[in-house]
């Protein structure tokens, strides 16, 4: 719908007036990167001609190309602005909840930062990504070459949608999309139409602090059909509900200490040099700040009567900003189009973590408490990402044709530096307390600063790829699909340790070169405008590298144990063969839509985390092969009229094909054994009645509901088994919300996430096997409020 420049000014006002809450921002509905208007209007024009009871259907650029979601041959789940909005999602967290296939998982330990995200059960937690992470076009994912390595993810407000493709992605994706992708889409500016998106909120969590957020997007025209814009801003401020208190005797030391911020921004203009070149310089910022950890220790909380409490000495925050500005120029032939992406992803993140426990019993197995009054000790982790990418690819246009093809090249360089400092001013007292030593005594010292540790791992990147994939409609329903993706990847890593953890200081660097080929073969059948039937073959990548050696001076023995005299320095690539058959489907007058797939994944040469339970520590190595298999399914059906219920269940098998020793005949991976502790069974059930009030206002009631089974539990074998950790037991989600969208495009709703109170255990944890502290994560407390939503 057209906004006039006096009715502008009126949507936003109101837009900024919905909560007196500090913090602005603004969406809708553009075209994707690189597209223009009429070519979403072209794409979209099957779907807007349905019938008015038919279960909507969105737009994706899954393939590179705009389709309806019901058309893409390959497994994909999207969630637009206005579902993220109904269903409350949020952040990662929520997406991977209603998405079958995709994992997400938090350590509860330490600060809690170290994060994993997979796609059907292709999942590592060290080395280079499974999943790709990627904002429009630009990829942001990280390499893991330290403790405190995790990705970041974009929050949910000016989205236009998230796209997760399942299955590897290698051809049109490239290295790093192993397992599957994650795509965050963000609106374009429009040449001819202003619109306005405002959203705030107001919620209260039980036995914690409020939350609140607000925000504001806006677009249109500068000149008309020339230059456009889009700007937006927002904030969000999650209140915290974990208490850190005195590990002694309880007491409160800082009430609900885990609260968190968040602040982003983007700025994108678009001018039309000629009718047929668009150049779009933006913006992205997004900055995000924990103050402490969610993990509460078992020994001092009650979970069930909401009671959830840390023990730590000192708080662990983390402080994590970017800026990713880009270039997107798209030219238009006529019967293709040439797009070209630069970016440029700048990182910067900080964290501390409370090593006091841990230190200590590294000294004192079984007995992690403090022995000195004020005792503390302190790790601080820095993570710099600085990703230069470039993107430059020919696609045709025509839709209509019986060929239809991309053909691009990919150039990026990745400057990473990871840092680690741990200060422990306390630690030769504890030496000599227990053991009657110094570090004089053992030919060692502190570092400036009280540091034992002091590291600098850094790793540079370069890839140079060459992709291409057609499809080739051989009748009007038989379509056959091939591609290939060419790369050349260059790793050179290098690393500098010092300090009494390290055994002095030491120097190390390594460099790996690969050339991967990955292809892709695929055959679809549209058997009627409804109905689709497709199966697919493709390969994914993951680069290998160097890496940073475990300390032998804490652990050794684990070294020892396994035949190793010390860890390995380097690792090696690892790929996937993923085969999947899938159908949509539109039934009943298309009221009901199916999306249901199965799929067999064959896992080679495994970078996994070889745990070292003494000492804590983890090192990288080539774990044999995983088979992983299952089945997806996706229903969404108009059952009468106003009413639409939803159907999600995702059921994944990964397992090792075979056990794996160490030279000293130790097992380290059990045939037949899980890949990790990810549950085999999610399922999700979601309703939504929609019905009239008065005069063009409408309400509507919906509810979210998402059962994920019990983890599996690691092989008894291996190993680093430890049998007090044991995996999340199977969880229950239950949300709803109600509301009214007048007229005038403001949309009131109530709701209530979490109804039940559910309070599983996600993630226990203890350093050591001696160990008797616990830590563990869950699910928000019961959170009720109100959002306020305006679109124009």
């Amino acid at each position: 719908m057209k906004l006039h420049r006096s009715r502008l000014k009126t949507a936003l006002l109101l837009a900024t007036m919905l909560t007196p809450l500090p913090g602005i921002a603004i969406a809708r509905a553009e075209p994707a990167a690189g597209q223009t208007d009429a070519q979403t209007t072209e794409a979209a024009a099957p779907v807007a001609a349905a019938d008015k009871d038919d279960v909507s259907e969105m737009i994706v650029t899954a393939t590179r190309r705009n389709q309806a979601l019901s058309k893409v041959p390959i497994s994909v789940m999207a969630f637009d602005q206005e579902k993220m909005d109904a269903q409350g999602i949020k952040n990662i967290d929520d997406i991977a909840r209603l998405t079958p296939g995709l994992n997400f998982s938090q350590q509860s330990y330490f600060s809690g930062s170290n994060t994993n995200i997979s796609i059907r059960g292709v999942s590592s937690t060290v080395g280079t990504g499974t999943t790709g992470i990627y904002i429009d076009d630009v990829p942001i994912q990280l390499r893991s070459i330290g403790y405190g390595s995790a990705n970041t993810y974009p929050k949910i407000f000016d989205l236009e949608r998230v796209e997760v493709l399942r299955g590897p992605q290698g051809t049109l994706f490239g290295a790093g999309a192993e397992g599957g992708a994650v795509r965050f889409i963000t609106p374009q500016p429009s040449l001819t139409d202003y619109s306005v998106y405002g959203r705030s909120e107001l919620a209260f969590t039980e036995g914690g602090d409020p939350s609140y957020e607000a925000g504001v997007a806006v677009g249109g025209p500068i000149l008309q059909d020339k230059i456009g814009f889009r700007v937006s801003a927002w904030g969000r401020k999650d209140g915290g509900w974990v208490d850190r208190v005195n590990y002694a005797d309880n007491s409160t030391v800082e009430s609900d200490s885990n609260s968190s911020g968040t602040h982003a921004f983007k700025g994108a203009v678009s001018f039309a040099l000629t009718p047929d070149l668009l150049v779009t310089p933006s913006i992205y910022y997004q900055k995000e700040k924990i103050d402490d950890t969610s993990g509460y220790w078992e020994s001092l909380s009650r979970p069930g009567d909401g009671q959830f409490h840390n023990g730590y000495v000192q708080a662990q925050p983390v402080d994590d900003k970017y800026v990713l500005p880009s270039l997107n120029i798209t030219y238009d032939f006529g019967w293709s189009s040439l797009i070209s992406t630069t970016s440029y992803f700048d990182r910067d993140a900080n964290q501390t973590r409370d090593y006091t426990f841990f230190d200590q019993e590294l000294l004192t197995p079984g007995s992690p408490y403090p022995t000195i009054p004020g005792q503390i000790a302190s790790g601080f982790f820095g993570e710099k990402q600085n990703n230069f990418t470039q993107e430059v690819r020919l696609q045709s246009d025509n839709n209509a044709s019986r060929l239809k093809w991309v053909v691009g090249a990919f150039y990026s360089h990745e400057d990473q530096v990871s840092t680690q400092r741990n200060q422990d001013y306390y630690y030769e007292q504890v030496l000599y307390d227990n053991y009657g030593l110094t570090f004089a005594d053992l030919g060692s010292a502190y570092l400036p600063g009280g540091l034992v540790y002091d590291s600098r791992a850094e790793s540079k990147s370069t890839q140079i790829a060459g992709f291409g994939q057609l499809d080739l409609n051989v009748t009007d329903e038989l379509t056959l699909t091939a591609g290939v993706r060419v790369a050349k990847l260059k790793n050179k890593h290098s690393q500098v340790i010092d300090g009494w953890w390290a055994g002095g200081r030491a120097e190390t660097a390594g460099e790996s070169s690969e050339t991967p080929v990955t292809p892709k073969f695929g055959v679809s059948y549209q058997y009627d405008p409804n109905n689709l039937l497709y199966a697919s073959a493709s390969k994914g990548f993951r680069a290998g590298g160097a890496q940073t050696p475990v300390p032998t001076s804490i652990c050794g023995a684990d070294l020892a144990a396994m035949g190793y005299s010390s860890s390995p320095d380097t690792y090696k690539s690892d790929s996937t063969w993923s085969y999947e058959a899938g159908s949509k489907n539109n039934l009943f007058n298309r009221r009901l839509q199916v999306d249901a797939n199965v799929f067999l994944i064959k896992w080679k040469d495994i970078q996994s985390s070889v745990f070292l339970p003494t000492c804590s520590s983890v090192f990288i190595g080539n774990m044999g092969s995983v088979t992983s298999k299952g089945v997806e399914l996706s229903l969404s059906g108009r059952v009468v009229d106003g009413v639409t219920l939803g159907l999600t269940m995702g059921y994944t098998d990964a397992t090792y094909d075979e056990t794996i020793t160490g030279n000293s005949g130790v097992v380290l991976v059990q045939e037949g054994s899980a890949v990790s502790n990810m549950p085999k069974l999610t399922l999700g059930v979601s309703g939504q009645y929609d019905f009239a009030v008065w005069d063009e206002n409408n309400g509507y009631a919906r509810f979210d509901y998402t059962y994920t089974a019990k983890g599996q539990s690691d092989d008894p074998h291996v190993y680093s088994y430890d049998p007090e950790l044991t995996p999340a037991p199977p969880t229950h989600m239950l949300n709803a919300r109600a509301g009214v969208t007048l007229s005038s495009g403001l949309d009131v709703s109530l709701f209530v996430d979490n109804i039940t109170d559910a309070n599983p255990g996600l993630a226990r944890y203890h350093f050591f096997y001696s160990s008797p502290i616990y830590t563990n994560r869950t699910f928000r407390p019961r959170t009720g409020g109100i959002t306020l939503a305006y679109r124009y």
